[in-house]
């Protein structure tokens, strides 16, 4: 499938792992620990990916490179930082898709999703509904093609102009960078890209910035995982 068909799919919210597969490009890593929870057949997840249930396996995240900007980019670290934010709000058994683009993959997607017709640094796709922040419902159904956080959108060159504009901006408005204004600090795009999935994941599981009481709440939390996960040094 070409990728332009891929990201239609994403705006429209659509399974995740149907993205997943789009291209042989696609590196899609399980978590070393799950050839130790599969079922006795080895062929099969058991009880789809629910949590709180033994011997379920961890999730896969499958990672779409398809910017040009950076060009030996850490795939296997970016993996690992999404394993771990997932396994800190607790949904380490969900599957989650990383998709990276270049300028114009993102305005085009933005522009659908959004109707802002220009490129943005990251765009979340959650796949389920939401009982409160944080918590998501579970699948009516137990198949594992269910159990994903979503996908999301990260644009390369557009972290990159944003961390040369801060350094040389002496850049404090934290109300411009929607939530922690702490990456404004980070000059190297790689480390910013790894704390703006911080972002995108709390967004998949629930929590957003559009009004003060959830603003707040977004802020509090997004602070506590960049400190939880060593990218802020508390003070």
């Amino acid at each position: 499938m070409h990728r332009s068909s891929m990201v239609h799919r994403l705006v429209g919210q659509v399974s995740r792992r149907s993205a997943a597969f789009v291209s042989s490009r696609i590196l899609q890593v399980s978590r070393p620990e799950m050839n130790h929870h599969l079922s006795a057949t080895g062929l099969t997840r058991l009880f789809g990916t629910k949590r709180g249930v033994p011997g379920n396996p961890f999730g896969t995240i499958a990672i779409y490179n398809d910017q040009t900007a950076i060009s030996n980019i850490d795939e296997l670290a970016l993996q690992d930082t999404v394993q771990r934010i997932s396994k800190a709000l607790g949904y380490e058994t969900y599957d989650v898709t990383l998709l990276l683009v270049d300028d114009e993959e993102m305005r085009e997607s933005n522009l659908e999703s959004r109707g802002v017709n220009a490129p943005t640094d990251i765009l979340s796709f959650p796949f389920l509904e939401v009982q409160e922040p944080g918590l998501l419902e579970e699948p009516e159904f137990d198949i594992p093609d269910y159990y994903t956080l979503g996908d999301m959108m990260v644009d390369v060159p557009y972290v990159i102009r944003r961390c040369q504009e801060d350094s040389e901006d002496d850049w404090e408005d934290e109300d411009d960078r929607g939530v922690s204004g702490a990456m404004a600090k980070v000059s190297d795009p790689e480390k910013r890209i790894h704390m703006l999935l911080i972002h995108g994941m709390l967004h998949l599981v629930g929590y957003d910035h559009e009004e003060d009481e959830e603003y707040e709440e977004m802020v509090e939390r997004e602070e506590e995982l960049l400190k939880e996960l060593g990218f802020v040094v508390e003070e």
